[in-house]
């Protein structure tokens, strides 16, 4: 045989050798290359669609919770224990149910994915009492009127009225056929339900919120390829809800997926997650990935996500084509062309050899120049199946960088351990928290830094320490530490840990997670000491209410005993000294009143300019330098009547409000000015009165209040702010004074240019008089009118009859407002109601006077309190023809109270 026959022979072989190679190495590469990196993928999916439905679950349980701490559903109990009408408020258990269906549709107008509010009383066994719902007119919010409420309990009232605490009932994940404003198209639901409870912890009734899941599933289904499957599963049982070829299908109860993908089942083992290639039911061969966690309903779910193994080997399969018509040419090129130019074709590939083998040492392909046919082609499928081959493994140095950076930017500390407990890799904040990775451990590390238990102060054994249960193959969470580098502050951190694992499941390392807490641990702190102070001042309220019950019998005593012992001087100075300490008792109640807020509003002619600029004062260092205030007094301001503190800690309130929403910086403007309020405002607000009015005005240059939520900002506990940034209270206790002193407050915003609130204080028309005479005239002065004592302590009640009696008065005791109505009925006649605020039996004293002026409408009333708190029953301010007595009191201020009541017109009750 002729060389150049034989050189053709070898040249089409060697052709047709190099290309099978090329093509079943490129194939066999990328293979290996894109699969594990494809199940990769699809584990994330997969874990990702799981993570959707959790944070929504999460979402719907703290709408619930959140709900049924309305105010409304504790009026409707309180009306229906109490034939029907709220005795705190006055309003029916009607109105009551009227103000929640109000709160349930205000709170789905701002949440579209909420479809209905449901109120099912457990007295009625499981009766609907309330229902809120998207059934309207093109999906309007409608209140369900009675006659349609259901009469039955449905299931999530059955698995919710035996919870606890705040647990939460979750109902299985429902497909819905949608009706012609959903084009007909199905779509999940769940409803979430939990028992709302008296004061005493006894269920009332069940509350049940129905949401739809359509946002979350729809963008899952967006980004899925028509044959991409996902399956939401139960973990232990059968199909909750599938996506299949781009649609919602109904889940299938009889059908298990154990039994669908046995390989998938047996690869999943105890692991929460796995991801493999497996044989679908029709022999397709199919890459799947299974995600498996307890969800917030209380059922451990997964998502199973499948999709076409030729879809994530589809780069290896375009080469076969290529790969086989380059091969086809170049064997005809090399039988065609060896037979003319055996000798010339010999350079080329010997060129080409000599490229091959330097691109299988340094992985660096450099195609010969002046190739020509199907060498030159030959080259060329080479190079571009190289190309390819690089451009793969950039895109996975890509995400391995990604990976990288994206730890490397954590604030927690992250480091992880291999199977030996050798520290491999520490991002950079674990080596900001402990150092060089190789160090950490090592005793010069300990000489160092110091771990300490949560207490920051019990040093931690080495065998506890978060490292060393990693290094045992042990999975935690939230352990808390402490750690100190030389003399700085103890850093308090929560360490998290995993276990690493090889394919056959035995220990590979471990990876621990750190997070300083120490900013938590410290807010915690003024948390409990926020409560500890709150604790302490309603024992001194209490303390001090009972106190000056003991010093009034204790005061009126001492009198009496001074009186006694006039002619004996040692005697009358021992009195004395304990008279002396009885008004440093006083004084001390007094004291102890104010700090537990317990003390009444002392309204008084004020200068509203001069109360402004010294609170100002004030708030410069309080709102930093970032805050710009003007402050601009109207000239002429009339007087105002009200409470100077209270105004005061009212301003304050709303200039830190005003801070809060220009976020430290901006500019605040306090403004007064003299208003005069006609019928014609007065008719467009029903609380106002028309007359003269002080105004007093903060204007911030914020982010505005959005107009859906501007009538909710007086509400007691609303609040836009973060949780744990604030209570809801400040507005709505500057709204109950300004109301309380029989004022007006009006609020102004646009959103993104700021906010301004006007109070109106009425004028003062003359000097008002805060409080009792400071100085008692020097002889008690008594009378011989008719009074009805009535008081539950029995030594005050006592000593309140003893004086009266020494005063010349008639003098008529009850203990309770029970017993002073029977004695009304048995037609005792009295000039003068004498009573304490605070009664046991159900009725206070106001209460008592009310009542009692149906009888007596010219009824003359005086209070007595030592616990004022109560005493402001009409509006926190007492009716004019009402005068209180505060405890403890002498003879001589009895008296002296007794005749400024009974000498002074009788004024008409206030309505």
């Amino acid at each position: 045989m002729r060389l150049s026959v034989r050189l053709t022979l070898a040249m089409t072989a060697l052709v047709a050798c190099t290309v099978a190679a090329i093509g079943v190495l490129a194939y066999y590469n990328i293979g290996r290359a894109v699969v594990p990196s494809g199940l990769t993928r699809l584990a994330y999916q997969a874990k990702a669609r799981l993570g959707a439905y959790e944070s929504v679950l999460r979402i719907v349980r703290n709408e619930v919770l959140s709900a049924r701490l309305l105010p409304a559903h504790s009026g409707i109990i309180r009306a229906q224990r109490n034939g029907g009408i709220d005795p705190a408020g006055g309003l029916s258990e009607a109105q009551w149910r009227q103000h929640l269906a109000e709160a349930y549709a205000g709170s789905m107008q701002v949440k579209p994915g909420i479809l209905a509010y449901r109120l099912a009383s457990v007295a009625g066994d499981g009766r609907t009492l309330i229902e809120v719902a998207r059934s309207g007119a093109g999906g309007a919010i409608r209140v369900v009127p009675d006659a349609e409420l259901p009469r039955a309990a449905d299931r999530a009232f059955r698995g919710a009225v035996d919870l606890t605490g705040d647990a939460v009932y979750f109902s299985p994940l429902r497909i819905v056929q949608g009706d012609d404003r959903d084009g007909g198209v199905s779509y999940p639901q769940i409803m979430a339900a939990a028992p709302v409870r008296d004061a005493g912890g006894t269920v009332f009734a069940v509350l049940t919120i129905e949401l739809d899941l359509r946002p979350v599933f729809e963008r899952i289904r967006d980004v899925l390829d028509n044959d991409t499957d996902v399956y939401f599963v139960d973990a232990d049982g059968g199909y909750l809800m599938t996506y299949m070829a781009g649609r919602i299908v109904p889940a299938e109860p009889e059908r298990r997926w154990h039994d669908d993908f046995p390989g998938l089942a047996a690869a999943l083992g105890d692991k929460p997650g796995t991801a493999t290639v497996i044989s679908g039911p029709d022999g397709r061969r199919l890459a799947v990935a299974i995600v498996v966690a307890p969800l917030s309903s209380g059922v451990r779910s997964g998502v199973i996500e499948t999709e076409p193994l030729e879809r994530i080997m589809a780069p290896a399969t375009a080469l076969q084509t290529p790969g086989l018509i380059v091969g086809l040419a170049a064997l005809l090129g090399a039988v065609l062309l060896s037979a003319l130019l055996s000798r010339s074709l010999a350079k080329p590939i010997a060129q080409l050899t000599r490229a091959v083998t330097a691109f299988s040492r340094s992985g660096r392909l450099v195609v010969p120049a002046g190739l020509h046919g199907e060498s030159r082609i030959l080259g060329d499928a080479f190079a571009e199946t190289v190309a390819k081959i690089d451009a793969a493994n950039a895109a996975l140095r890509s995400k391995s960088e990604l990976l990288d950076k994206t730890i490397a930017s954590m604030a927690d500390a992250v480091a992880v351990l291999d199977a030996h407990g050798k520290r491999v890799f520490a991002n950079p904040t674990c080596v900001a928290l402990f150092g060089a990775a190789e160090e950490i451990g090592s005793d010069p590390w300990k000489l160092k830094y110091k771990r300490f238990l949560a207490d920051g102060v019990t040093p931690m054994p080495d065998y506890d320490s978060p490292a060393a249960r990693a290094r045992r193959g042990e999975s935690f969470d939230n352990v808390e530490l402490g750690i100190r580098r030389g003399d700085d502050p103890v850093v308090q951190l929560a360490a998290s840990a995993r276990r690493i694992e090889n394919p056959d499941g035995s220990f590979a390392g471990a990876v621990i997670v750190y997070r300083n807490v120490t900013a938590f641990k410290e807010s915690e702190r003024q948390l409990r000491q926020a409560q500890k102070m709150q604790a302490i001042g309603q024992l001194t309220g209490g303390v001090a209410h009972d106190l000056n019950n003991i010093l009034t019998v204790i005061t009126g005593g001492i009198e009496i005993i001074a009186d006694g012992v006039a002619d004996r001087p040692a005697l009358k100075d021992v009195a004395a000294m304990i008279d002396q300490a009885t008004i440093r008792a006083s004084d001390l109640t007094h004291s102890l009143l104010s700090f537990s807020r317990k003390q009444p509003l002392q309204p008084r002619s004020i200068d509203v300019n001069a109360l402004m600029l010294d609170t100002v004062k004030l708030l410069r260092p309080t709102l930093g330098a970032g805050i710009e205030i003007d402050v601009e007094p109207a000239p002429d301001l009339r007087p105002a009547l009200a409470d100077p503190s209270q105004l005061g800690s009212a301003l304050i309130n709303l200039a830190i409000n005003a801070r809060d929403a220009m976020c430290g910086n901006g500019k605040l403007l306090l403004e007064t000015g003299n208003v005069d309020l006609d019928q014609a405002y007065a008719a467009q607000h029903d609380e106002v009165s028309a007359g003269r009015y002080v105004m007093l005005a903060v204007s911030d240059t914020g982010c505005g209040i959005p107009a859906a939520i501007r009538d909710r900002v007086f509400e007691p506990f609303f609040t836009t702010k973060a949780v744990g940034e604030g209570t809801g209270l400040g507005l709505s206790m500057v709204y109950g004074f300004v109301k309380q002193s029989g004022g007006h407050i009006e609020l102004y915003s646009e959103e993104g240019h700021g906010t301004t609130i006007r109070l109106y204080l009425p004028y003062a028309a003359a000097t008002v008089d805060a409080g009792l005479d400071s100085a008692a005239p020097p002889l008690a002065q008594g009378g011989r009118e008719s009074v009805l004592v009535v008081e539950d302590d029995t030594l005050v009640r006592s000593y309140v009859m003893t004086h009266l009696k020494a005063l010349g008065y008639t003098a008529h005791s009850a203990a309770s407002a029970a017993e002073a109505m029977s004695m009304v009925y048995d037609d005792v006649e009295f000039d003068l109601l004498f009573t304490d605020v605070m009664l046991s039996g159900g009725m206070n004293g106001p209460q008592l006077a009310d009542e009692l002026r149906k009888y007596k409408p010219d009824l003359k009333v005086l209070l007595t309190s030592g616990y004022t708190e109560n005493a402001m029953q009409h509006h926190g301010r007492l009716d004019p023809a009402m005068q209180l007595l505060p405890k403890p009191y002498r003879r001589a201020d009895l008296a002296r109270m007794l005749r400024r009541v009974l000498d002074a017109e009788v004024a008409a009750p206030a309505k």
